[in-house]
């Protein structure tokens, strides 16, 4: 049913068209429109094709349109709906030769549902056969194809059964369903018609008409993909050149790169190709446009700026009583003079706004962007003077703007202009040069596996941005590894592969500590100590060539290297050692590492296990020892006072215990002859017991006298101790 819905709303458009007197009729019937009028705007503009394209790291691309208008014409760009919020944020028109951008337009956003709705016909996105008759009910048509032609007015469309040739109640079979039109002629008379592939239906209606091929225009631009149609006014006389720039989103370049070398020595010269791949996504095509690739990542965002939004406004009353009374306002001095002419102007001291173009210095040296061979036909469009450029910019608009130039960026601009067509991708070479490398093999903690690697030195004078590498040896494949942007003269590792003929592995560890210096000042005891690593790794070349090993030993914070072998290079985070092991040869590497602790204890509170251990820890020194064995005897002994008097207390709470018990024992029982022996019992022992408890409180407090004693004298010992002695 829908395949013939379209079918039938195509029939009904070209039999109004083919037909002489509708086509007078239409004509007569439909007056030009607004939207007709655009139409016939959209094609007479001209084109305006992309010249040049600065891809950044950050995924946004600027892209500069360029092309010649004459007097007053408008001129179109292409983009996607994906593109509009950028677009409408950073677009930036320039007549270079005096002329004015009077506004940019593009066709409308509104959703395919929004703009049917707008139609006199009611009609969705997908209508069915039946759904396009009814919305025609009331429209002249002429139907052809099943005898005689009948012309009329469209009454009604209906769904009717088929008559079949067996009508047995035994037959539970659907009955077959046919469409049939009730046309109501001229003169008043009823025809009933049943459609079928032979019938024809025709259009009468020039207006109807007009609705049909509206809609059916609607649905052929929603295939389009949402594809945009910015329109620009360029008003002015005689012939002139218009650019137009702005950013978009686009996918990040890549760079690969080729590292092609012989089996030559361990150093030698390797050559490096780089690569990148780009993707043209956006709306239209890139016909010879000048592209640069800059690995920099200039802040930008997305504002949907595209969608209308609306604020609260507050609500005032009216005033019931409101006089205004004229005023009169104090001028002002204006700064840098009186203002020339006599047309109001708008004075700034500084630039409005400040952005960036592409006109970013490339990096220098490398044969940089050589061999970039030529992929699309045109010649490269010559750009006017720069001075031309600034002053045609700052007429095309009324705010002034600044550029500046970023030199922390580097950019590959490609010799030759390039073509790349819309949702294509291409790999242009960028750079090929001669750099050193050095052929190694890497072992690390963290990587045990000994893998091969290249310890390569830009020196191409370029950048080389982050990418993929791939190493062809002796002209067969080594394999490939991740880069890092490396910058000029920066030498680099490049692991790419393993390497199974070399074994690294540790013979001995050895840490030790020892004491530098000890003070002791005002109860506080101060030690510095040295505390030393060892560690010996063994490389053994089991291979049948000599290999470079570098080994990289992790780096610790606060510690210093403490050993005769200097590493080769230092990072972050490690020290890289040579080692040079012949075909079979077993070598060691010794390294050493110190690191300085500095520790403080209160002397007062050191109890014997402390004093061991802090002892034991640096060094066991006698001298040490020595000076603090006064103190640590006095701490014993008020230590040992402290274990009597927690004793005598613990005697008493468990006397207290057996005292509750027999008071207790004592409320339940009555003065009776028999009980009256258990009661005397009772109070004998809870007299013999508060006996007990006066001799444990008075031991006590003798020893809570000799406590405190014991501690004055430890706080003298400690208070006189005075000392600075080093080790």
């Amino acid at each position: 049913m829908r395949s013939s819905a379209a079918a039938l709303v195509a029939s009904l458009l070209s039999s109004s068209l083919l037909n002489p007197a509708n086509i007078a009729a239409q004509q007569a019937a439909a007056p030009t429109t607004p939207r007709v009028l655009r139409a016939a705007k959209e094609s007479a503009a001209q084109s305006l094709p992309v010249r040049s394209v600065a891809l950044y790291k950050n995924g946004v691309g600027f892209f500069e349109h360029a092309g010649e208008v004459s007097g007053n014409q408008q001129v179109t760009i292409d983009f996607t709906s994906e593109q509009l919020n950028d677009v409408l944020q950073t677009l930036t028109a320039i007549d270079l030769n005096g002329g004015k951008i009077n506004g940019a337009g593009y066709n409308s956003t509104t959703p395919l549902e929004q703009q049917l709705k707008s139609l006199p016909l009611a009609l969705s996105q997908n209508p069915t056969e039946a759904d396009l008759y009814q919305a025609i009910r009331g429209a002249r048509v002429e139907v052809t194809g099943n005898g005689a032609a009948v012309s009329g007015r469209l009454l009604n469309v209906e769904s009717r059964d088929l008559p079949t040739a067996n009508t047995g109640s035994g037959d539970d079979k659907p009955r077959p369903m046919a469409q049939f039109l009730t046309v109501v002629s001229d003169g008043g008379g009823v025809r009933t018609i049943q459609l079928n592939s032979q019938t024809q239906v025709r259009l009468l209606d020039g207006a109807l008409h007009q609705d049909l091929s509206h809609y059916l225009e609607l649905l052929a631009a929603n295939r389009g993909g949402g594809l945009r149609h910015l329109t620009l006014s360029a008003t002015g006389t005689g012939a002139r050149q218009i650019r137009v720039s702005y950013i978009s989103e686009v996918p990040v370049w890549k760079s690969t790169y080729r590292l092609i070398f012989s089996d030559g020595g361990q150093k030698q010269q390797a050559t490096l190709q780089s690569w990148a791949v780009i993707d043209n996504t956006v709306g239209t095509d890139w016909n010879n446009v000048q592209l640069s690739l800059i690995a920099g990542s200039p802040q930008s965002f997305v504002q949907p700026i595209s969608q209308p939004y609306y604020t609260r406004r507050p609500e005032i009353g009216l005033p019931e009583e409101a006089q205004l009374t004229p005023q009169t306002h104090e001028g002002g001095d204006f700064n840098g003079g009186p203002m020339q002419g006599t047309a109001p102007m708008f004075v700034s001291k500084s630039a409005i706004g400040s952005g960036s173009g592409s006109g970013l210095a490339p990096g220098s040296g490398g044969n940089y962007g050589g061999g970039v061979k030529k992929i699309g036909a045109g010649e490269p469009m010559v750009a006017p003077a720069p001075i031309a450029y600034e002053d045609s910019a700052a007429a095309s608009v009324s705010p002034n703007a600044s550029g500046t130039g970023y030199d922390d960026y580097f950019e590959y601009k490609l010799n030759q202009p390039i073509t790349i067509r819309k949702n294509e991708s291409a790999m242009v070479p960028v750079l090929q040069s001669k750099v050193d490398v050095e052929r190694v093999t890497l072992w690390s903690s963290t990587q045990p596996r000994p893998l091969r690697a290249l310890w390569l030195t830009n020196s191409t004078g370029a950048t080389l941005d982050r990418g993929s590498f791939s190493i062809i040896e002796n002209g067969s494949f080594g394999g490939e590894g991740l880069l890092d942007p490396i910058h000029p003269n920066e030498r680099r590792l490049l692991s790419y592969a393993a390497d199974d003929a070399v074994r690294v592995s540790t013979e001995s560890r050895l840490d030790s500590r020892h004491l530098q210096q000890a003070t002791m000042h005002q109860g506080v005891l101060k030690m510095s100590s040295r505390e030393i690593a060892e560690i010996t790794y063994v490389v053994h070349n089991s291979g049948t060539s000599p290999r470079m090993v570098i080994v990289e030993h992790a780096r610790r914070n606060g510690w210093e290297l403490d050993s005769d072998t200097a590493p080769a290079e230092t990072t972050p985070n490690a020290y890289r050692y040579r080692v040079a092991a012949a075909p079979g040869e077993t070598v060691r590497l010794h390294v050493g590492e110190r690191h300085t602790i500095a520790q403080s204890w209160r002397l007062a509170t050191m109890n014997e296990q402390t004093f061991d251990a802090i002892i034991r820890t640096n060094g066991d020194d006698p001298k040490l020892r020595q000076q603090l064995q006064p103190i640590l005897e006095a701490r014993r002994q008020l230590t040992e006072i402290d274990t009597q008097i927690k004793d005598k207390q613990t005697q008493i709470d468990s006397i207290g215990k057996d005292q509750d018990r027999l008071r207790n024992n004592l409320s339940a029982l009555k003065s009776s002859a028999e009980e009256r022996d258990l009661i005397r019992r009772y109070t004998r022992e809870l007299n013999e017991q508060e006996d007990q408890i006066a001799a444990l409180r008075k031991d006590q407090d003798g020893l809570k006298q000799k406590h405190t004693q014991a501690q004055a004298d430890l706080d003298a010992k400690v208070q006189s101790l005075e000392t600075e002695q080093s080790f």
